[in-house]
């Protein structure tokens, strides 16, 4: 499948988080009756995603891949993919967490849940860890632990769910931690709640925006706030919800910013990144032509996405004539090294 492209690596996929293997991590400090009887995730719109299309895909043999560790090497073999970035799913929703006591312990669970459960079973796998943005100095130390003893390659930062958008100075104890780490920041969405989308009735009616919409406010808060301003050398990527928004909003952006090319300057001159769908067709093209080659990521979103389904799209992908061969290889896999640092 590879065809003319070295070493794809997908920038962000998924584990389901199953509660029973987390609960180890935390029996310590909470009676495993007391875990059990809540989600220890909060919700992250109130719809059962187990009922849409967010499950595993089939091998040959018509069985499921689980999303655990074999799993994933399973679909990473199938497609030609060397390596792997992990991102949570329930985790997605971190936000919306209230206590931040149980903020800090539930991300340091889930990190080593995740660091023992995929990491130290594969070379192939890494993740990005949950860190409790609830409490921002603790959230840089556990940005710190992940990164140095776990051996995880960024931070997650997801959106919706907290009071402040990120361009507050609030946040900038995870930004130097970040920096000084030489890790990114994910802004990931995921939820479709407090977004402004509570008018709408069904879940794909919110999934078109929410995700976007997210990247929306968040990308143009941290423009006109500074953040990149504040911290030159900090890398950010804004995970899954393509490449088409990018353009519009940086012009949007640059047209009331007293600068006049605020966006524009940002992108070029600091290490910002972008997830892009690979089935995107102008809009790809019109990203890539304005904003650079060098700052798009690729993305399976497994198993959130029929493996089949990931297949074909890129697939397709690489079979494209619009997009040269040199764009593909740094899509797939040039721009994934530089944004996680890999070797």
């Amino acid at each position: 499948m590879p065809n003319g492209v070295n070493r794809i690596i997908d920038g962000d996929g998924h584990l389901i988080e199953n509660p029973s293997l987390i609960y180890p991590y935390l029996e310590k400090k909470y009676p495993r009756a007391g875990l059990e009887n809540y989600p220890l995730f909060p919700t992250l719109d109130g719809f059962r995603r187990s009922n849409s299309r967010q499950r595993p895909g089939f091998d040959d043999d018509g069985k499921d891949y689980t999303p655990d560790a074999e799993g994933w090497i399973k679909f990473l073999d199938r497609l030609e993919i060397s390596e792997a970035v992990i991102y949570p799913t329930a985790g997605l929703g971190y936000a919306f967490t209230k206590d931040p006591v149980w903020a800090v312990d539930l991300a340091q669970a889930y990190n080593n849940f995740l660091h023992d459960q995929y990491i130290k079973k594969s070379s192939r796998l890494t993740g990005v860890a949950i860190i409790p943005v609830q409490d921002p100095p603790a959230a840089a130390k556990e940005l710190r632990r992940a990164v140095k003893d776990l051996g995880m390659v960024g931070g997650l930062l997801p959106v919706p769910g907290l009071r402040l958008p990120y361009g507050d100075t609030s946040f900038d104890p995870i930004y130097k931690e970040a920096q000084d780490l030489d890790v990114p920041l994910a802004v990931h969405g995921a939820a479709q709640r407090e977004s402004g989308l509570d008018l709408l009735s069904g879940f794909s009616e919110g999934k078109t925006l929410a995700h976007t919409l997210g990247q929306f406010i968040q990308f143009t808060n941290m423009m006109f706030a500074g953040v990149f301003e504040r911290f030159p050398n900090l890398t950010v990527v804004y995970q899954e919800s393509g490449a088409g928004w990018v353009p519009f909003l940086i012009e949007r952006i640059d047209r009331h910013s007293k600068s006049g090319s605020l966006a524009t300057d940002t992108v070029r001159d600091h290490q910002v990144f972008f997830h892009a769908e690979l089935d995107e067709k102008e809009s790809l093209i019109t990203a890539l032509d304005v904003v650079g080659d060098d700052r798009f990521v690729y993305a399976s979103d497994f198993p959130h996405e029929p493996t089949t389904e990931i297949a074909e799209i890129l697939e397709n992908f690489l079979e494209r004539k619009d997009i040269t061969l040199s764009s593909k290889q740094k899509l797939l896999s040039d721009n994934v090294r530089a944004l996680y640092r890999m070797k």
